[in-house]
């Protein structure tokens, strides 16, 4: 008994001497895998105020996100409100959410644009303070590298219009 064991062991070594030789060059036939980066993008936004054709006003945001990435910007003065329960602040300004996704010669853009303000001026000393509020959610794919308005909006009250353009630029 202790002669098979002895044999199955010394069987065992030897095969294991002639495997593992052969595992790493097997290894090195494959080439290496190399990791997967994933792109970057510059994305511009110009946010356009506009009465009858001419241009008021145009404000420029900008973020970086990789391939299937999500942005975020805030740009908002906090102002407080009394009510029965004490104050409370709300943010009066503007918000920009984009999500990014790359396709083959272009890239997917899903974009939610909030715009706040005071609906007239000294508004923002009345308490509750009357605003207004333009909002846009677009999804749609832009070409790179070309400037594209992807929403357009008019205020209601006024005659302004509001338009958002949005470039997306390959960094890496």
């Amino acid at each position: 008994m202790t002669r098979t064991i002895a044999t199955l062991l010394i069987l065992a070594a030897l095969v294991a001497g002639w495997l593992l030789p052969a595992a790493p060059a097997l290894a090195q036939d494959k080439p290496p895998e190399k990791a997967q980066k994933n792109s970057v993008y510059r994305v511009d936004f110009a946010v356009r105020e506009k009465e009858n054709g001419t241009t008021l006003n145009t404000r420029n945001y900008v973020m970086l996100l990789d391939d299937k990435g999500s942005g975020k910007v805030r740009a908002a003065n906090r102002v407080p409100i009394v009510g029965e329960k004490g104050t409370v602040y709300m943010d009066v300004g503007l918000n920009i959410d984009c999500d990014l996704r790359e396709r083959d010669d272009d890239v997917s853009l899903r974009v939610w644009l909030e715009i706040s303000d005071f609906a007239a001026p000294g508004q923002e000393k009345m308490n509750p303070p009357l605003l207004r509020t333009i909002r846009s959610e677009v999804q749609t794919g832009i070409p790179v590298g070309k400037p594209t308005v992807v929403s357009v909006v008019d205020d209601t009250a006024t005659k302004r219009r509001y338009e958002l353009e949005v470039t997306a630029t390959k960094v890496k």
